[in-house]
Formats: structure tokens, sequence, C-alpha cells
């Protein structure tokens, strides 16, 4: 489940509500096909269905999947099939059952749509969509209409193709300023928006205390257990043989946290360099490799 995309989804249903000629027929993700949604007399008036549809993620760099870019394609389905009566700023504007007036009505709409999403300053759910898209790469439009004489519609679908905000690794909290968070936030501002639902879902996911620091770092980069104790972030598995040497304290973390790292010299290791000619004379690595204390024998000679 994508967290981002269904509060994407539903960011944009509740931002345009009310705000456009369609009113408040503004749906959620509707399958009913369109044909028949534009024959049902409430549906004959202009209306609008938003739904997420693609949802790729691009340049990826290993398993690190929370990273990645995302295209999200955020679809808006306007619909007429009846003259159109609606104000523009302070004027009624009266629009005929005609080919030209449906395709003036769904000029209108879109126009009112985009800017309700994005050109709204006084709108707290388009400042919400806003915080969850990062960038619109690209829109696209399509045109539908129906030429039969008894039942005459027009339609038209816009594609935002935009890059939202990541979705949260699991175990990781939410942080305090993530739209997770504002959507809670903005839901118990507007109950008429009706998300009641969806804030308690985003409630479930803030209640979530997380998981320990390491596990969370994993989580976010997608790596091994292995990968992240080569690099020190992660405890050392009691399956794995412990290596001594015999230069410096054992620095097991107690807890069960990563070990703390232990600086090493050219006194205790020699490396080949890459081309492997030559040794390094002058070497620091930091490492977590389990270590003892070495013991010295008894001397045997005596000294008179």
């Amino acid at each position: 489940m994508s967290v981002i995309r269904m509060l994407t989804r539903l960011t944009a249903v509740a931002a345009l509500r009310g705000q456009t000629w369609a009113d408040k027929r503004v749906y959620d993700s509707d399958n009913t096909p369109l044909s028949q949604a534009l024959l049902v007399d409430e549906g004959a008036k202009p209306y609008i269905v938003v739904y997420t549809d693609a949802d790729n993620r691009l340049d990826q760099n290993g398993t690190d999947l929370y990273g990645m870019r995302r295209d999200l394609n955020l679809v808006l389905e306007i619909g007429v099939a009846s003259k159109v009566e609606g104000k523009t700023g302070s004027m009624e504007v009266k629009i005929p059952l005609t080919d030209e007036g449906m395709e003036l009505a769904l000029d209108m709409v879109e126009a009112q749509a985009i800017g309700a999403l994005f050109g709204d300053p006084q709108n707290d759910w388009a400042e919400l969509l806003k915080g969850l898209v990062l960038k619109v790469e690209r829109m696209s439009g399509q045109r539908g209409a129906s030429s039969d004489r008894d039942h005459r519609w027009a339609a038209r679908q816009i594609s935002i193709i935009c890059d939202v905000v990541s979705d949260l690794p699991s175990g990781v909290p939410v942080p305090e300023d993530h739209p997770i968070r504002k959507f809670i936030e903005v839901s118990k501002d507007h109950p008429e928006a009706n998300m009641e639902h969806v804030e308690q879902i985003c409630e479930a996911f803030c209640a979530d205390k997380g998981a320990p620091q390491w596990e969370q770092m994993q989580a976010t980069l997608g790596v091994r257990r292995l990968g992240l104790r080569a690099i020190g972030l992660a405890p050392i598995s009691s399956e794995i043989k412990l290596e001594a040497t015999e230069h410096g304290d054992d620095l097991t973390d107690k807890q069960g946290e990563a070990p703390i790292l232990r600086k090493i010299t050219h006194d205790d290791v020699q490396m080949e360099r890459d081309e492997g000619i030559g040794l390094i004379d002058e070497i620091s690595i930091e490492t977590n490799v389990i270590t003892i204390q070495p013991k010295e024998p008894p001397d045997k000679v005596g000294m008179e």
C-alpha cells in the first residue's frame, strides 16, 4: 500500500469539491463507465472523477527503493452531458447543450480544476497537495465524446505526471512535519470533506513508535544485514565467528546497537595498493571487528 499515492489522490478530491462548475460532484476512483455515468440525472451535470493510474519508480540505485524518483499519474476525468449554468467571478454564465457548448464547459471546468489544485493559496487542501507533490513533470489531455442523437456527451481526461514525496520505509516513525500528519490536521479543520476514515489510517501510522535506529537505516537503504554490519551500522550477529586481533579492546555494544568503530593504523595491518605494486606506508581504517587484549606469556628465564 502506498500511503502517499492514496493521500495525493484524496487530497486532490477534497481540493476540487466546491471549487469548479462540477461543485460537489467530485468522486474518488469511480469505475462507472463514462457513457453510463453521464446518463444519470445528477451525472449529466459537469462532474469530475479523480484517480491515480501509473506509478513508476525511476533512477534506481541498487535496492534503495525509497530514494527513487516517482512518476505518479494523477488523472482528472471531466464529463458533461447537459447545459451548464455557473458563475465566473460575479457573472452568471449559461452554456447551451450543443457540441460547442459542451466543449466550452469542459474548457472552463479544466481551467477551474487546475487553478483549484495548484493556484489557490486560500485552499488548505491545495496547500497540502503541493506539499505532497515535489514537481509536476508534465501534463497531457485527451478528449472523448459521443455524437449519438439521444445521448450526447463530451469528456476530457487530464493526466498530471508528478514526482511525489517518498513513502516512509517500514519501521521509520512519521516526522512531525510530514504530510501524513498535515493530512490529519487539515481533515480535522475541514470535517465537511468527510475524510475521517483516511484520517484514522494516518493516525495509525503516526502511532507507530518505530524500529531501532539501525533497522530504520537498513529499511531506508534496502541493504542486507551483512552489508549494514560491514559499514558499522548494525549489531554483530552471535552466529558470526568472532575474529580477534592483538590490538585494542572489545568494543561490542551490549545494548544491541551497532558496535563502536575502532581506528587502526599501519602498525596493525599492511595493505597492497590497487595496482598490486608496493605497500601503503600510512593508512587509517575504521572497523568494528571484535578485538581482545593479548596475554603475555610468563618469562621462563629467571634473572639473577
